[in-house]
């Protein structure tokens, strides 16, 4: 990236210019023509920097952003993306009632006590040791397994017996994880229970010479780019000053974390990743291309840890994999030790297991990994929900510890040959934060940071101009699949990548996104849209009341298809809580864009919609699929096992419970 060196004249050469008096006022004027001039320059150089790639596309292109120019530097502060297609609205973190319900965590330690055990690693032999820091105990090891079989192969595990270790014990091998237990000398009473996962390098590794870059993906779900900046302000100023590149443009495709995830590890949109596990055997996903697959044809060692084993965002509810899906897999040391560890919860979520924090688990088991494998190119997922699913004020807990596993990914030299990924699935979905008036924009766009290596960035100049382009643009997860695909063939031309099927038109981010870009074409429904301002509407409107009413027949007419009308309760329309119109960009369209929040009967269940109306029909047009339920739920719609249905139904049977509180 271009850089340019400004020079400010110093107060003293300003005084003595002063002093020469009317004698030199020709060299004065010349001086300041002079000044003037490299201003104008250094002023038109830089206009051109931000402008040249936009005023080399077509003419009719040009025409549209003409009108935009003369006011770029003053609608720049206002909007994170501000093309001819796109305005998307700029949120404070920082603001008034963001603030009111913001509540900032301290980072407690979930253990006291000193460790009784140390893990220590001879990178010569390539070897575990269990080194015991108390001559007066003895410890020994449980050794975890993954044991399930058919429809409950991700489910299950072994918890073998537990052995006694000598001073200095080698892990062998074929253990992947443990649990430890340490007690007195001649007692039984356990003093200290701890547990600990292994990435063993395999005995005839060699070391890659092709200098290909591993790709480390660090994801933290629930959050949006702009609480990350909120809770998260030392990692927000760590990747600000490495001159890490941000999406400031980057949304959500779909509901939740799966359909989400899915886009950027398949490609597929929510219906074609539905499919690839529910017509296969057992519901299970070994069948669907994820993309560490198409690394590990290519050479790379592949690993895969995600916190919160009940609601891990492959096994619920879906089934998971009949076998590990990568060469590393954490599943079943994370199963283990939820259900072994003693367990302190916050927000409805494990926080602490055992001596430390939940995260800090996947974390380790990261560093280990990138570590391990630093010489050979690496995929890695490592997702994280114990900290920011249930709560958008708790991420500040782990500010100071991220920045501090950051640091130690750049002491162990991994950022010298790693793209990196500091992203997020999407926003929150639900809670105070959710309903404030900017909780549509934190719920649409995720986290999205991304590391290149300094050699990568000099050898593939073009495309580190083109992620800093991309910065205030609009993209999608589609994208990143494209760019995930891109780095596998990195001298691969633009027309040759692999493209996501479900966004034919989306593309890699280390080439330009389109100036004209629009959510269709990001692969992005009109309910996740972030584009274009909306306008309040009267809730009395009566085409407001109309499709409103449509919107919660609509969501009927999907529970009779399904058959769930004996365990879920007819809705009715109880109150239309807010009403908006959005921005017309194409004043002869048929169509009008209405997004509503309203609550239905029973429970006064809040929802919101993004639909859009037909002047002429007097009609909505709605995926149910995109309705949006605001109130949390998790806990009312047992009766049903599907997941999008959990969002409408209200159980038959739960009613009276409601009314006797």
């Amino acid at each position: 990236m271009t850089r340019i060196n400004y020079h400010i004249v110093g107060q003293h050469e300003r005084d003595e210019s002063l002093t020469l008096g009317n004698k030199n006022f020709g060299l004065k004027c010349l001086k300041a023509a002079l000044c003037c001039s490299t201003i104008l320059v250094i002023g038109l150089y830089i206009w051109k920097l931000d402008w040249s790639p936009i005023l080399n596309q077509s003419n009719a292109q040009n025409k549209i952003l003409s009108s935009h120019i003369p006011a770029f530097f003053n609608i720049k502060d206002k909007y994170f993306v501000y093309t001819s297609q796109c305005h998307m609205s700029k949120v404070d973190p920082f603001s008034a009632d963001a603030l009111q319900v913001f509540h900032r965590t301290e980072y407690t330690k979930c253990g006291l006590s000193k460790n009784l055990i140390t893990v220590k690693f001879d990178s010569r032999k390539g070897t575990y040791i269990l080194h015991m820091n108390d001559e007066s105990i003895g410890c020994c090891y449980s050794p975890i397994e993954r044991a399930g079989s058919g429809r409950k192969a991700d489910f299950n595990y072994n918890l073998l017996p537990c052995s006694n270790f000598h001073q200095d014990f080698v892990v062998p091998q074929h253990v992947k994880a443990i649990i430890t237990k340490c007690h007195k000398i001649n007692t039984t009473r356990v003093l200290q229970q701890d547990a600990f996962a292994f990435v063993h390098q395999p005995r005839n590794n060699k070391p890659e010479k092709s200098k290909k870059p591993s790709v480390l993906l660090w994801g933290i779900d629930s959050l949006s780019r702009i609480n990350f900046q909120r809770t998260m302000p030392l990692t927000y100023k760590y990747l600000r000053e490495q001159l890490w590149f941000e999406l400031q443009g980057y949304s959500k495709i779909g509901v939740n974390t799966y359909p989400n995830l899915m886009a950027l590890l398949t490609g597929y949109n929510n219906s074609l990743s539905t499919k690839c596990y529910k017509s296969k055997i057992f519901d299970s996903l070994d069948t669907c291309h994820l993309i560490w697959k198409d690394y590990k044809q290519e050479g790379f060692v592949t690993a895969y840890a995600e916190d919160w084993a009940k609601f891990a965002t492959f096994n619920h509810p879906q089934k998971g994999f009949l076998k590990p899906p990568t060469d590393y897999y954490l599943r079943p040391f994370v199963m283990a030790i939820e259900k072994t560890l003693k367990s302190e919860t916050k927000s409805g979520i494990p926080y602490c297991l055992g001596r430390r924090h939940y995260a800090e688990y996947i974390y380790d088991y990261a560093i280990d990994f990138t570590k391990i494998f630093k010489s050979q190119p690496s995929f890695g997922l490592f997702w994280t929900n114990s900290f920011s699913h249930n709560s958008f004020s708790l991420p500040s807990s782990m500010d100071k510890r991220t920045v501090e596993y950051m640091r130690t990914l750049e002491k162990n030299g991994i950022m010298e040959n790693s793209i990196i990924l500091f992203f997020s699935d999407h926003g929150m979905r639900f809670g105070p934060l959710r309903k404030l008036k900017s909780g549509f924009l934190e719920e649409r766009m995720p986290n999205m940071y991304i590391w290149l290596p300094k050699w990568f960035r000099k050898q593939y100049a073009s495309f580190a101009r083109a992620l800093e382009l991309n910065r205030n643009r609009l993209t999608s997860n589609y994208d990143i699949y494209a760019t995930l695909q891109h780095i596998l063939k990195l001298n691969t031309s633009a027309a040759d990548l692999p493209r996501a099927d479900g966004c034919p038109d989306c593309h890699s981010i280390f080439f330009e996104m389109p100036e004209n870009r629009t959510c269709s074409d990001a692969g992005i429904s009109e309910h996740w849209c972030t584009c274009n301002m909306y306008e309040e509407s009267k809730t009395i409107d009566a085409v407001v009341k109309r499709l409103t009413s449509q919107l919660v027949e609509a969501t009927n007419e999907y529970l009779v298809a399904r058959n769930l009308t004996d365990v879920c309760s007819k809705l009715t329309l109880h109150k239309i809580v807010s009403a908006e119109t959005k921005e017309q960009l194409d004043a002869n369209s048929n169509f009008m864009a209405y997004r509503v929040q309203y609550e239905a009967n029973p429970k006064k269940a809040l929802f919101e919609a993004t639909t859009r109306w037909n002047r002429q029909t007097e009609h909505i047009d709605i995926d149910v699929n995109d309705i949006s339920r605001i109130s949390q739920y998790e806990n009312e719609p047992k009766c049903v096992k599907d997941m999008v249905a959990k969002k409408y139904c209200i159980c038959a049977k739960y009613i009276p419970i409601l009314k006797k509180h």
